[in-house]
């Protein structure tokens, strides 16, 4: 299945991975890491996930609220009540839940990759009339200064001075900077860096070992992205001007392997079907709610998940791209599946790829 629908879509490497909750039922490879070189995907190689990451950084928030640290209906001023007077005012009820639910207003910041590709006059989508902003806001973004925790408070703050896109609370707007932001909240709140907590929290109690940059940063042997061009699929240099910066990290800055990630979809199925874990399974299965019935691309959005009847069976899907990698997992805690798809291209038809591949598992297994 990955060789025909990599080969079909002009995809350099894939990897999937079924499980069941305390179960591997299957996993496999497809590709090269990096085009011009003959090295084969290997089941432990590493990908960038992308918005996946916001799933995990929801999954915090909850570990979170479950040791007291935090509620869900915390008020971004009173983790920060000296910004009271500083932000704009139609921000002053949001609340953590606002946040990560993409209710609370925040602009989008999303889609950056198109700027470094080598075509760099348009977005994947094919509009153009974004390219100036876009542009503001890299540097904008690029230039703030300190840790990476500094800099996520800097950007909340220049950020929240500003009026909402949308009035809180009354629409939903996909945005990574609400996810930059509620990461600071959670550091205000345990005096540590979002990536020390998600390792302490998360990914250390589940044997997830994870790298918060590209695969590649700094193991020359691991997978690269590529973006897209008129010549065909071009590799991305990891080390060149392009990481996600550290304000939307939260939001989709983590790598790591297939069978990790694997690890973190079966304590969601865990909890989906009943099981106390890491999280209370009736944590879980809030993080797989979305109160307010909101529609994204056909689907309801919850803490990071996309929720849809599949055969007409609730289930949990998550897509993340940062623009030269493709990540993409499905919970149907009906029939104790979890299926991830990994590629390394970041284009439309990367995306394709995974989302035939995740149906194709779905339906086989």
């Amino acid at each position: 299945m990955l060789e025909e629908t990599a080969s079909k879509h002009g995809v350099p490497g894939m990897a999937a991975i079924v499980v069941r909750r305390d179960a591997v039922v299957e996993d496999a490879t497809f590709g090269i890491r990096r085009i011009g070189f003959s090295e084969r995907i290997a089941p432990s190689d590493c990908f960038h996930i992308g918005s996946n990451t916001k799933a995990m950084t929801a999954t915090l928030a909850a570990i979170l609220v479950e040791k007291g640290k935090l509620a869900w209906d915390t008020k971004l001023v009173d983790v920060f009540p000296e910004w009271k007077n500083e932000i704009h005012p139609d921000y002053q009820r949001i609340t953590l839940t606002d946040l990560l639910l993409c209710r609370a207003g925040v602009p989008e910041y999303s889609n950056f990759s198109y700027l470094f590709s080598n075509d760099p006059t348009h977005r994947e989508d094919g509009s153009t009339n974004h390219l100036s902003q876009d542009k503001a806001d890299w540097r904008e973004m690029t230039s703030l200064q300190g840790s990476p925790m500094e800099q996520r408070r800097q950007f909340a703050l220049q950020v929240l001075r500003r009026p909402p896109a949308v009035l809180p609370e009354t629409a939903f707007l996909y945005s990574n900077a609400g996810y930059g932001i509620a990461g600071a909240m959670m550091e205000r709140v345990m005096n540590e860096s979002w990536e020390s907590l998600m390792n302490t929290y998360l990914f250390e109690p589940l044997g997830i070992r994870a790298t918060f940059d590209w695969p590649a940063t700094d193991d020359p042997h691991q997978p690269w992205g590529h973006f897209a061009a008129k010549s065909g699929m071009q590799p991305h240099d990891p080390h060149d001007s392009y990481h996600l910066p550290a304000c939307l990290a939260p939001a989709g800055g983590i790598s790591m392997s297939l069978e990790d990630f694997a690890k973190f979809l079966q304590l969601h199925l865990k909890g989906l079907e009943g099981f106390d874990g890491l999280l209370r399974a009736k944590t879980i299965k809030y993080l797989h709610t979305d109160p307010h019935d909101t529609m994204m691309n056909g689907a309801a959005f919850a803490f990071g998940w996309g929720l849809v009847n599949y055969d007409g069976k609730p289930s949990s899907w998550a897509y993340g791209s940062a623009g030269t990698f493709l990540s993409g997992a499905a919970i149907s805690p009906s029939h104790d599946l979890a299926v991830a798809v990994f590629a390394n291209a970041g284009v439309i038809r990367a995306g394709d790829a995974g989302v035939e591949t995740l149906q194709w598992s779905l339906r086989h297994y």
